[in-house]
């Protein structure tokens, strides 16, 4: 052992030696190769952390101690001996770092242990109240229990029971305690059961039917009986019984229904109310269900089962279901009437008074229209580029800097989490640098934000400057929000593929914002979001390649950029050469925009304005709406909105085309 800690020790002033010879060497040089050699102390230091050589970190922290990055070696040296540290040493590093996202993974990480020894009187002292976890929360409430507060403890637990999903193992003590001190109702019991049956949790209904007196629980056995045939509800004896969750289990029955089987549903629901009588509200909930499950599914007994709804003033949602119905037949007369009944927030979103707009100057009202259509025409946006294009008016497309004076720009590019965030980028740490700018923005000042956003703009990280600068509501940079990366990947590729530039840019600029290493929740990778199924297909079936592409390869600009224009291309072929159609597709799949496809054509705004997916219907509006700016961010000539957006045609028109197409393929 003797003879280690020597070898240890000189090993440590060798390196010692040489880092400080480094330093050395690199003191008159630039600051770039400066920073070079303080990195490489930083992942040395980080190294003798990892293998617990103590020796060799005592010798290199001194030289550390003014690096930006310093806190993440006392963050990583405490953690790693997190289960033998003192709370004086925990308190001690929350109070000197509590100005960086570390004393929060620090914090939570300190409590988990805590908890995991039963240590309730220092659980209580560390617990921060605005921790949302809710196996922490769980472990305070128990930890005032155990401290003697029990009625502190009792009165907040109902919310945290009364959720329509498991809760963490954490919970358990304290829910057993709380029960068995009389606190759970069965009212309370049934209306956790009506939340899991919401969800979709059955087992956890099954679970809770058990705290249930025995005679109530054959309704919980029917109540999940429903969930896979809801008709049972017109047949069931136990239904004609009164009981105070009847009315719950009928009205889950013809809502569960409306979603398996949206046609059928609407002789079912005629049945159950004539068997059963309905409240205003579940006749509403009911109706609205059912209508926007057959909007969804494109059909038209949906327009002519909205006309049978009773209207409901304060029901915006069915309001905008009934406009869109109209919209859909348009019927322009019928729009303007359920505009007027939309409440006024609504009636002077962009969106409504631009339709407010089409409605007037298709019933004849043209001089109002305009009026309506020049207000909006000032807006960067969707609905003002399309006001624009009725009264032929240029578009706002003025590049305005983000008001941010240097003498500010040099402060905040001192800020220890901005210098952070740079070395953090440095060593591709990008998840720890994404950590740094949110904790930093979420105490900044709007000048604050935007200079900021300046300076992720100078370091190339524009994901997180468009993110940041979004914070600060300023709009109108749009060399920052838009910027024209891979510029030149970009136009060889759409080129080949005959592909809109700047169409390309919007589908990017929406789908990843430029990080080339973002990953959705879904699985989509890198700039033009793939999935690595539908990356596998394009290498392999339109490329004819021989190998499929890693994950790596999705996060390389230039093979992500190929294989997403591969692949809009290939969407634009199959859906009639109809940007519109293939923008909804490559954000919701080809199948379902098929299935959108109305009876008759319509115009291009009234059709994106029927997609029943909002996220859709948004993401078509902004793709547009980006490859308007990205025409003026390329000094191209400027494409109106109105022209990219051409008329959707019929789905029988789609289908002979499709047979067309299928036929010269034979051929």
């Amino acid at each position: 052992m003797r003879g280690r800690r020597t070898g240890n020790r000189r090993s440590a002033m060798r390196l010692l030696a040489c880092s400080l010879a480094l330093l050395s060497t690199f003191a008159f040089a630039s600051e770039s190769l400066l920073d070079s050699s303080r990195q490489k102390l930083f992942l040395a230091a980080e190294k003798a952390i990892d293998s617990n050589n103590q020796a060799l970190y005592r010798q290199l922290q001194p030289s550390m101690k003014e690096y930006p990055l310093y806190p993440y070696l006392e963050y990583r040296q405490l953690k790693r001996s997190l289960s033998s540290a003192r709370p004086e040493d925990v308190a001690t590093f929350l109070d000197d770092y509590a100005d960086t996202p570390l004393a929060g993974l620090l914090r939570k990480r300190w409590l988990n242990q805590l908890a995991s020894r039963k240590q309730w009187p220092e659980y209580l002292r560390f617990y921060d109240p605005a921790d949302g976890n809710i196996s922490r929360r769980c472990h305070y409430l128990n930890a005032l229990l155990q401290t003697g507060h029990k009625e502190q403890a009792f009165a907040q637990v109902e919310p945290l029971w009364l959720h329509g999903r498991s809760r963490p193992k954490a919970c358990d003590p304290v829910f057993q305690a709380w029960r068995k001190a009389g606190h759970l109702t069965t009212e309370l019991v049934w209306q956790r059961i009506g939340l899991a049956m919401n969800k979709g949790q059955v087992k956890l209904a099954g679970y809770l039917k058990k705290q249930l007196p025995a005679e109530e629980r054959p309704w919980v056995d029917l109540w999940i009986q429903l969930r896979n045939k809801p008709e049972l509800a017109l047949t069931s004896k136990r239904l004609q019984r009164e009981h105070p969750m009847r009315q719950t289990l009928l009205r889950y029955a013809a809502m569960r229904k409306a979603n398996r089987d949206p046609l059928g549903a609407l002789g079912f629901w005629k049945k159950l109310q004539q068997q059963y009588s309905f409240t205003p509200l579940d006749k509403q909930l009911v109706e609205r269900k059912l209508a926007d499950r057959l909007i969804r599914e494109q059909d038209p007994l949906a327009w002519q089962f909205l006309q049978q709804i009773e209207p409901c003033s304060h029901d915006t949602k069915l309001q905008e279901t009934r406009l869109r119905a109209a919209l859909y037949r348009q019927q322009w007369d019928q729009v303007l009437a359920w505009i007027d009944r939309l409440p006024e927030d609504s009636r002077q979103s962009e969106r409504w008074r631009y339709w407010r707009a089409r409605a007037l100057e298709q019933t004849g009202n043209r001089k109002a229209a305009n009026e309506l259509y020049a207000s909006l025409a000032g807006e960067r946006s969707f609905y003002g580029f399309l006001a624009a294009d009725h009264i032929g008016a240029p578009y706002n497309l003025k590049q305005q800097p983000a008001p941010v004076s240097s003498e500010l720009l040099s402060r905040v590019a001192e800020l220890p989490g901005v210098l952070r965030a740079k070395e953090l980028i440095a060593l591709k740490r990008w998840p720890d640098a994404r950590r740094e700018r949110r904790f930093l923005t979420r105490r900044m000042s709007d000048e604050e934000i935007m200079a900021a956003a300046k300076i992720a703009q100078s370091w190339e990280w524009h994901d997180q400057a468009i993110f940041t600068l979004a914070r600060s509501g300023y709009w109108d940079d749009l060399e920052l929000r838009f910027p024209l990366e891979h510029h030149k990947t970009v136009r060889a590729n759409a080129g080949k593929r005959d592909l809109d530039v700047s169409w390309v840019y919007g589908v990017i600029r929406q789908e990843s914002a430029f990080n080339p290493s973002v990953r959705s929740h879904a699985g989509a990778m890198g700039l033009m979001q793939l999935m690595p199924a539908t990356a596998r297909h394009v290498a392999r079936k339109l490329l004819k390649r021989k190998r499929s592409p890693s994950r790596r390869d999705l996060a390389n600009p230039d093979i992500n950029i190929e294989l997403g224009t591969t692949y809009l291309s290939n969407v634009l072929e199959r859906l009639e050469q109809n940007p519109v159609l293939a923008t909804a597709a490559y954000n919701a799949g080809p199948h379902r925009v098929s299935r959108w496809l109305p009876e008759q054509q319509l115009p291009a705004d009234v059709w994106i304005e029927l997609i029943p997916f909002r996220e859709t219907r948004q993401y078509v509006e902004r793709v547009f709406t980006y490859a308007v700016i990205y025409d003026h961010r390329r000094q191209e000539e400027i494409v109106r909105i109105s022209q990219r957006l051409q008329p959707v045609h019929g789905a029988s028109a789609q289908r002979t085309a499709q047979q067309q197409r299928n036929l010269r393929v034979t051929l």
